[in-house]
């Protein structure tokens, strides 16, 4: 899905005793989201007075419809800057979390490790990585774990006791 759909669900809002519909409370949301070039779909809902903005599935943006004022521009609400806001922010947020995802794919399908086919490394001196001792001649050797005392109770099982 593209960082620049915006989908915004709107429920009735209740005037005058009566439930209707009204998406001319978000023209100024729809028309500086368009100006700026988001592609914008009202969604009706069966929820009073409920306005939410949804990005790539995301909720970016909630508020009550009646807090909207009626046919007004982008300029002149302060709940429509707001929401205008919360969508550019979470849009570069979600470029950014797309590039992150993006490199660590390549790293994963192993586009910058080493095969045989890869350009040689040169290093100024050779590193030879077989001539070092395994983990277990170390143990015996420079005593890295150390037999625990075990109480004589304890002494009968099989297992060995060992501390760091």
């Amino acid at each position: 899905m593209s960082f620049l759909f915006v989908k915004i669900y709107y429920g009735p809002c209740h005037t005058f005793d009566r439930y209707i519909h009204k998406p001319h409370l978000l023209t100024g949301l729809k028309d500086r989201l368009q100006k700026m070039g988001f592609r914008v779909d009202l969604v009706p809902v069966r929820f009073t007075n409920y306005c939410m903005v949804e990005m790539c599935g995301h909720e970016v943006f909630r508020c009550n419809l009646k807090h909207l004022k009626f046919n007004t521009s982008y300029d002149r609400d302060p709940v429509c800057r707001r929401g205008v806001d919360a969508v550019i922010t979470s849009a570069v947020k979600f470029r950014r979390g797309r590039a992150c995802l993006w490199f660590w794919t390549l790293l994963n399908h192993q586009m910058f490790r080493r095969d045989k086919y890869a350009p040689i490394d040169y290093w100024p001196v050779d590193v030879n990585l077989q001539s070092f001792a395994p983990c277990k001649t170390c143990i015996q050797c420079c005593d890295m774990l150390v037999k625990e005392d075990v109480p004589k109770e304890e002494e009968k099982k099989p297992e060995t006791y060992f501390k760091l």
